[in-house]
């Protein structure tokens, strides 16, 4: 039986997550969350495997110690591994790549590009997802090894960031003319904007609404909604905390009611 009155884990390589804290606060006001973004080993595309599990068990494990009653992970890189982490915890853990191929699926698109980091989309589990329910379905995938950190220095630099996307995007484009996009990191609908201003015609795919959703239902059916009107916000870090209430007030979150500098 989940206690009602505990927060939610939502967890990332870095700020990216902040989307999915976004999208929960806004349809789930109430609920207390708590935070956990590995800025000081962030990116997270370009480790290993094994690398990434290990950083990401410290960052379920803290959680779990602080009482979550379920956990977002967010980021996209770390939910390409959901199977391995969750016989490891006791508690509900929603990964952001299966929320977003029911979405890929549940929409019934014949062809959908990604962009990602390398290791997300080297792993092929977007297409796995999507391919298990429609093997028809083209997806046309491009890592990017430079976007997330661009994002992650909080500087905004746009020039970089716009050449990134565009160099990244139409190489997606030079194989399969999509017409819609999965943002593949949780990093890229902070520059959502970017992204608009180099392809204004490209549907774009934000999954942090679609893991949201998911959390809601899960907590729905356990009968384990909290009641207040707005909840706590929490935000731990191993990087510095000054970028995140800045990317926090660019998304409009909540202001956190607490700021701790945690190193896993």
């Amino acid at each position: 039986m989940l206690n009602a009155g505990n927060p939610i884990g939502v967890m990332d390589s870095g700020i990216g997550g902040l989307t999915v804290v976004r999208e929960l606060q806004r349809i789930l006001p109430g609920e207390d969350i708590i935070y956990f973004g590995d800025s000081a080993n962030c990116p997270y595309g370009n480790k290993t495997s094994d690398q990434i599990f290990e950083l990401s068990s410290h960052m379920l494990q803290f959680l779990g110690d602080n009482g979550v009653k379920c956990t977002a992970i967010a980021c996209n890189t770390i939910s390409t591994m959901a199977d391995r982490l969750r016989p490891c915890f006791d508690y509900k853990i929603v990964s952001i790549v299966e929320e977003a191929a029911k979405y890929v699926l549940r929409e019934h698109l014949k062809s959908v590009g990604l962009i990602a980091t390398e290791f997300t989309v080297a792993s092929g589990k977007y297409a796995e997802l999507i391919h298990e329910g429609d093997p028809e379905c083209k997806v046309v995938g491009k890592g990017s090894p430079l976007l997330a950190a661009l994002v992650d220095r909080g500087d905004f630099n746009q020039h970089d960031i716009n050449t990134e996307i565009r160099t990244q995007v139409d190489n997606i484009l030079a194989r399969e003319k999509v017409e819609n996009l999965i943002l593949g990191c949780t990093h890229y609908p902070i520059v959502e904007e970017n992204f608009h201003e180099c392809y204004p015609e490209m549907h774009l795919i934000n999954p942090a609404l679609e893991q949201a959703n998911a959390v809601k239902a899960y907590l729905t059916e356990q009968n384990a909604l909290n009641p207040q009107k707005k909840g706590k916000f929490v935000i731990c870090t191993s990087g510095d905390p000054q970028v995140y209430v800045n990317v926090g007030k660019r998304l409009g979150l909540f202001e956190a009611s607490e700021l701790k500098v945690v190193h896993i």
